[in-house]
């Protein structure tokens, strides 16, 4: 935890349950049911690809690592590790669990005596609606015991300026409300979503082009990379990067890797640079295509602008909302909280006075003055709660990259990533024997398909100068 990395992805330790066995049934080419010669042969190959190196070994039985040569990340999480997030879970409520929650719960009337998650969960906000209460009631003994005849104060004409004031401060709440909803949208689509994009492209044409046993480690290793790329996000945003021992000690950075990173800035971003650079160094060995690699850059581009300060998500929570701004808002809220609380003071003693007073000057009616007096106790508790919670859930909404409950999961995010990327390798490295033989079947003519022509205009029209 002292690292900032003890929040790594949730039960990762549970890895997919996912087994081999489907072909089973026809490794080496030991055919249970006599096929015809075409399909056997095609059996065969898809059986001879590898075992995939992670899940459950359909023939002993036991888990593989998910990461073949460094055997770091499937053992990231032993059972205590899941005892604790299991524990984690029991803790939270029915209605949210695994990181969601029920809306039907949500909008129904159970919501009124729901705290825990919500906006109204801050001590702050109750300490400031205490202080705003003794405030009133300060205001309310003064007026009671101060003035020679308090019913005739005109408690309406007191209420107008309170009650204008709300009104266009409750207006402003809410644009600044949807404003930083906006911005945690983007934070969300831009980063979060964008990285998960760029992993999957990523995983999807690594598992397609090469699905081969001798490409395990490649692929292991760029997924590796991908997910701590992920984790590196959640650090910076914390302020905890600057400490890569954690990531270590779970083998998603080794300590070449560590030392090499700790003199970096952008640590996210770096990783996609060395992505990049693998690919880079294939394609300069001829292992890879020219077309393939400028693909590949693309993707690489996509995943390190999601974590970069351009357009992802340090280009938000490193840019906040003009502190004038802010500011200006914070300080109309404190005070029409104080004139709400200054308002329902004196309209307070106004009805307590009325209470006590006898009525010889006039008729008084003690269940309207009592009904005055409930109405002012709401207002003063009411309103106040509700503007500092709008302000309490901007600023989380600010920078949701914390630890908390209410912040981006951190954990789903990576165990999400990780099972994406397994689903879509395992899905490259044993295809359906329908789509192998689809291919292997399929015929075309010549002339049928267009291939690329590229016409040099210049040189065309010098060649035809010079004859």
């Amino acid at each position: 935890q002292g690292s900032g990395v003890g929040c790594l992805g949730p039960a990762s330790a549970r890895l997919c349950n996912v087994g081999s066995t489907s072909l089973e049934s026809v490794r080496g080419g030991s055919c249970q049911v006599r096929l015809a010669p075409r399909r056997a042969r095609l059996e065969r190959r898809a059986a001879g690809r590898h075992t995939m190196p992670y899940g459950t070994d359909g023939r002993s039985s036991e888990s593989t690592p998910l990461l073949v040569g460094s055997r770091g990340p499937a053992e990231r999480f032993g059972e205590d590790e899941s005892a604790r997030l299991q524990r984690e879970e029991s803790f939270k409520p029915a209605h949210m669990k695994h990181g969601k929650y029920s809306v039907r719960y949500v909008t129904s009337i159970c919501s009124l005596f729901e705290f825990r998650g919500t906006a109204f969960a801050s001590w702050s906000i109750w300490l400031h609606v205490l202080a705003y209460m003794l405030f009133s009631g300060t205001v309310g003994v003064l007026v009671f015991f101060s003035c020679r005849r308090p019913e005739l104060i005109d408690t309406r004409r007191l209420a107008e300026p309170v009650v204008y004031s709300s009104f266009i401060l409750g207006f402003m709440l809410v644009f600044h409300l949807s404003v930083a909803l906006r911005r945690w949208w983007s934070l969300r689509l831009d980063t979060l979503g964008g990285l998960t994009a760029a992993v999957g492209d990523l995983t999807m044409l690594l598992a397609t082009h090469f699905p081969q046993e001798s490409c395990s480690d490649l692929k292991a290793l760029v997924r590796r990379y991908c997910l701590a790329s992920l984790e590196l996000t959640f650090m910076q945003a914390q302020g905890t990067d600057g400490v890569l021992g954690g990531l270590v000690s779970h083998k998603l950075l080794t300590d070449d890797e560590k030392r090499k990173l700790e003199e970096l800035v952008s640590k996210p971003q770096a990783m996609w640079v060395w992505i990049a650079g693998i690919f880079q160094r294939l394609a300069e060995r001829g292992k890879l295509s020219s077309r393939l690699l400028n693909h590949l850059y693309g993707i690489c581009s996509r995943g390190r602008a999601a974590v970069g300060r351009g357009q992802g998500a340090f280009a938000y929570l490193d840019t906040q909302v003009p502190f004038a701004y802010v500011h200006f808002l914070s300080v109309m809220v404190h005070l029409n909280s104080l004139a709400i609380a200054g308002k329902c003071g004196v309209v307070s003693a106004v009805a307590l006075w009325n209470l006590q007073r006898s009525e010889e000057k006039g008729p008084i009616s003690d269940m309207e003055n009592a009904q005055v007096l409930l109405i002012q106790i709401v207002l003063v508790m009411g309103i106040p709660a509700l503007y500092h919670a709008v302000l309490e859930e901007v600023a989380h909404l600010s920078d949701p990259f914390g630890d908390k409950p209410r912040d981006f999961q951190r954990r789903a995010c990576h165990e999400a990533m990780r099972r994406e990327c397994e689903a879509l390798q395992m899905a490259g490295e044993h295809p359906p024997l329908e789509a192998l033989q689809v291919t292997e079947e399929f015929e075309v003519r010549e002339g049928d398909l267009v291939h690329d022509v590229i016409v040099l205009k210049a040189a065309q029209q010098s060649l035809l100068e010079s004859a």
